[in-house]
């Protein structure tokens, strides 16, 4: 359903990132820097002040490529779906349009997201391979990217409908992203979070996403196949029911715009 738009929809992308930062200094080296300057944030509060350390004994370069790993999927998906969640209201006369493929839009906000990840994720992946902690399961790489993208396309389709109908949905979603952040294992692993609360990471879908992308970069271990595969499942059922929530919305939210 998407394949038939990839020209439209790799335009929009490029004509989203020459927008975004038009008439900027640093260009396009902010995506780089953005994480950089997260990364040394987490680095500083939870691994120099608090003292957070996975393994007894781990260095601070051990703790921040695991921060690493967790953050760049996170702000992936954040981007993503803030950005996707407003996307089609910001795009409102397109609306009126009964030619124009809507649904490309919030894609091409996913689309942004996965490329400022990417470009974050290379820099990982040489710092990795010159200290040779590279394995067999960068292979999954690849399966992460495509469930990330099929969950947070679905979620933004249903999103910025409801954005549409009710405008407050943006300032709520905000609050949900930060509560979100903290409930996800960026900082921490699952393993060290108290048995009480396990169950609240057990519910919360990303923390399969990050411990999949942490034990396809980082961990040399066996990846939870399980975990990953229910992520997936989610995920398409995610999208397909996005997209026909959107599909169904797009005939009467010309009249809401």
């Amino acid at each position: 359903m998407l394949f038939g738009h990839r020209r439209l929809i790799w335009n929009l992308t490029i004509l989203n990132f020459k927008v975004r930062y038009a008439g900027s200094r640093f260009g396009l080296f902010w995506m780089v820097l953005a994480p950089v300057i997260l990364l040394s944030c987490y680095l500083l509060v939870f691994g120099m002040i608090l003292g957070v350390r996975p393994v007894q004994g781990s260095s601070g370069t051990d703790y921040g490529l695991l921060v690493a790993c967790g953050l760049l999927p996170w702000l992936g998906f954040s981007q993503s779906v803030t950005g996707g969640a407003g996307s089609v209201l910001a795009q409102r006369n397109l609306m009126k349009s009964q030619l124009f493929p809507m649904e490309v839009v919030p894609v091409t906000a996913v689309c942004s997201g996965l490329v400022a990840q990417l470009c974050g994720t290379v820099l990982l992946l040489v710092v990795l391979a010159f200290r040779g902690q590279l394995g067999a399961n960068l292979l999954l790489l690849p399966v992460l990217l495509v469930f990330q993208a099929a969950f947070s396309i679905g979620l933004v389709w249903f999103l910025s409908c409801i954005n549409i109908l009710y405008r407050d949905t943006t300032q709520v979603l905000g609050l949900i992203m930060v509560l979100l952040m903290f409930v996800s294992p960026i900082a921490y692993t699952p393993d060290m979070v108290p048995a009480g609360l396990q169950f609240v990471i057990s519910l919360n879908p990303l923390s399969y996403l990050i411990q999949g992308y942490r034990e396809a970069l980082l961990f040399t271990h066996s990846p939870n196949i399980v975990g990953l595969a229910g992520f997936g499942g989610m995920a398409f059922l995610v999208l397909l029911t996005g997209h026909r929530y959107f599909m169904r919305l797009r005939r009467v939210i010309p009249d809401f715009v």
